[in-house]
């Protein structure tokens, strides 16, 4: 090696050794202040760092660096007397380099977030949990529902009666309560509401009831089964709001089974979690002609599909 080449790597070094000796105290400053990284004092500091450790990363220093160290082996006479001293270079140095790193992870940019995908609109048609509506009567409206209710306990097994808090009122309220009774098996309240401008019936709740419960309509019941049922028909209810009342009717009827049927699922009476019967009721359609589908018992912790 010869001597020009060998005094620029001897001033290399020692220009190193001034700048970490002068950098020395930074990373206890740094480590220990609770200024933002946000200062200029705190970011003069870092670059002062990134620079160092640049320098250290060039190929004329870590040349240098490899021929210090090979001089350093070949040389067996005691040149290193004071190894606490050098351990605490070595620990500055180590410091400078993670604080470097720290620097780099601070300042490097946030991934730009994903770009915004396109607006798809939402198909209510399919979210309904009631069968399709094409075959089903007109909506029923506010000055039919008497009629209807007189036609309905004629023709049918359970049977109808408005509700309300006054005996023997003439006028019908708004909303109007029906109550609902399958006999001994249940009993449920059903609150409708309308309006003048739009007069048909639109159910706003359902809550189910022992047959011999003697509870308020805005109540709710003590058994489990009912507290579900309710729970079942609110899901269903919110998935179309404007049912007609007419194919609410058809749903509450295949309730009169609820503690006989078997689940189509499982095969159950009692499902195996709760021991509650099916009060789920799922539409399955026909793939013959000429058929409608048909409500098919289900509990709630068995597949819906």
């Amino acid at each position: 090696m010869d001597v020009e080449k060998l005094s620029s790597m001897i001033n290399s070094l020692s220009d190193l050794q001034s700048r970490l000796h002068n950098l020395r105290n930074v990373p206890p400053l740094l480590l220990k202040s609770s200024l933002p990284f946000s200062s200029l004092s705190i970011r003069n500091d870092f670059q002062q760092l990134k620079e160092l450790a640049d320098t250290i990363r060039s190929d004329p220093v870590q040349e240098a660096l490899a021929a210090a160290a090979t001089s350093e082996k070949a040389d067996k006479s005691d040149l290193n007397r004071n190894g606490r001293r050098e351990m605490r270079k070595r620990r500055h140095a180590h410091a400078l380099f993670v604080l470097h790193l720290r620097f780099q992870a601070l300042s490097r940019r946030p991934p730009s977030p994903p770009s915004p995908q396109p607006y798809i609109p939402y198909d209510k048609r399919g979210s309904s949990l009631f069968p399709p509506t094409t075959d089903d009567p007109p909506p029923l409206r506010a000055d039919e529902l008497a009629n209807y209710i007189r036609e309905y306990n004629r023709t049918s097994s359970c049977k109808l009666h408005i509700w309300t808090r006054i005996r023997g009122a003439t006028q019908l309220s708004n909303p109007v309560i029906v109550r609902f009774t399958i006999r001994d098996v249940l009993v449920c309240y059903i609150t409708m509401a309308y309006t003048a401008a739009d007069p048909i019936l639109l159910t706003e709740s359902v809550t189910a009831f022992g047959p011999r419960e003697k509870k308020s309509p805005h109540s709710q019941s003590d058994f489990l089964v009912y507290q579900s049922l309710s729970q079942q028909i609110a899901k269903m209810l919110q998935s179309h709001p404007r049912v007609s009342f007419q194919s609410l009717m058809n749903l509450m009827t295949t309730y009169e089974g609820i503690f006989i049927d078997r689940c189509t699922s499982c095969e159950r009476v009692l499902s195996a979690e709760g021991h509650v019967p099916p009060v789920v009721r799922l539409w399955m359609d026909t793939t013959k002609a000429n058929e409608k589908g048909q409500w098919q018992p289900r509990h709630a912790s068995c597949p819906q599909t």
